[in-house]
């Protein structure tokens, strides 16, 4: 398997959010294939645990979900 690596490029988040956003993002990837799936689940728990809207971008491909104003 190959090894799993987060890398933060661009974010407004304190350290201790930051943490949560990485340590979800690597069990993510270990759980699911696609990059817009990963990028799914981390905008859902991001939304459950701190509130809407966030948005998330993930690999190379840059998968993401978009959100209209006001969903």
């Amino acid at each position: 398997m190959e090894a799993q690596k987060v890398i933060v490029k661009s974010n407004g988040m304190p350290n201790d959010m930051q943490e949560h956003a990485i340590k979800s993002c690597i069990k993510a990837m270990r759980l699911l294939r696609h990059d817009k799936d990963v990028a799914s689940s981390l905008k859902k728990e991001f939304n459950d645990k701190y509130g809407r809207t966030w948005h998330c971008i993930v690999g190379s491909n840059y998968g993401r979900p978009v959100t209209p104003n006001g969903a």
